[in-house]
């Protein structure tokens, strides 16, 4: 399938869109262009790479937000190539929250979330994020629908999303969320867009990271692994780089790198660039950081904890990469 004919898909999910509310909630496919949003253009190559994944989650969007049903949605998301289609869903699971917010409108979001669940359950539960931002007043409701532990992933979207759409702001030092747990996650989402706002650089998306607070800089770090291992595009050593300069943030960063493996594994498709930062920063295949991940799941309690299981669950993979004798110095 070739990227012309994907782009004129993407576009053809708007053209369905027949109910008036829902056309006013539609996104332009102009909004993943660098111009638009302004953000750092480091290389053609990087930036065509970047921009085009956005337009996939927009084209997810769209289409879910015209969307009858489930099956439309599922049908959507089947005829997008895998490298890309965990970006459909994440897309597509935004606006089934965001749908859900309408009057007369089916609960399109624990669908989805069931549907996505073997395969894509991350990406899911980072959509239903960015919803918090567009339909907040229908807060309890999406929380409620997700995976008590995943459910955390929801924040790390609203992060992202603030980032990707007022990463000024974002830079300068604004963020949502100012207290509790929240604002770790929701960092950790604004670690994982700074890689889109730098342009897929290493050395802007360091430089970004510099500018913030010292306490916060350990879950910028961790999104930016899970960027670059999950997205790309990565340029030969520079994850290798980037561990490098996040110093005693290390292991932060390398648990991004394998939260990244194991969504790539769980989607059956684990593209070159992701192997690549596996083994610069890890030493090892994505297949064994995804049963890494797995593995630290194990054992966490039945019920939410202080910190909460979801944290534990990040603090044990970060701990094995700073305990691991494999592991590239």
């Amino acid at each position: 399938m070739s990227a012309t004919t994907d782009d004129e898909r993407m576009s053809a999910g708007m053209n369905f869109l027949t109910h008036p509310v829902r056309r006013i909630l539609k996104l332009s496919l102009a909004d993943a262009l660098f111009e638009t949003r302004g953000f750092m253009s480091s290389n053609v190559a990087s930036q065509s790479k970047l921009e085009r994944i956005g337009r996939v989650f927009i084209g997810g969007f769209n289409a879910s937000l015209a969307a009858g049903d489930l099956v439309a949605v599922l049908r959507y998301i089947d005829g997008i190539p895998l490298a890309e289609r965990g970006f459909a869903v994440e897309g597509a699971t935004m606006a089934a929250a965001v749908v859900d917010a309408l009057p007369f409108s089916r609960s399109m979001l624990p669908q989805c979330i069931a549907a996505f669940n073997s395969d894509f359950t991350y990406l899911a539960h980072v959509g239903a994020g960015w919803a918090l931002a567009r339909v907040p007043w229908q807060r309890k409701r999406i929380l409620a629908a997700l995976d008590p532990i995943h459910g955390w992933l929801a924040v790390d979207g609203l992060g992202f999303h603030d980032t990707y759409f007022y990463h000024r702001n974002i830079v300068a030092g604004w963020r949502r969320k100012q207290s509790g747990y929240a604002i770790h996650v929701y960092d950790q989402g604004v670690g994982r867009a700074l890689w889109f706002v730098s342009g897929g650089s290493v050395g802007g998306a360091i430089r970004l990271i510099s500018t913030f607070a010292v306490e916060r800089q350990h879950d910028l770090w961790s999104g930016l692994g899970l960027a670059m291992a999950y997205a790309g595009p990565v340029a030969d050593v520079d994850a290798l780089d980037a561990l490098k300069a996040a110093g005693n943030d290390a292991g932060h960063f390398a648990q991004g790198v394998a939260f990244a493996c194991e969504a790539r594994v769980l989607a059956r498709h684990v593209p070159e660039h992701t192997d690549q930062v596996a083994r610069e920063v890890w030493n090892e295949t994505p297949y064994e950081l995804a049963t890494l991940v797995r593995d630290s799941r194990h054992g966490l309690p039945n019920v939410e904890t202080d910190p909460p299981r979801y944290q534990s669950w990040r603090d044990r993979v970060a701990h094995a990469f700073v305990h691991s004798a494999r592991r590239i110095q």
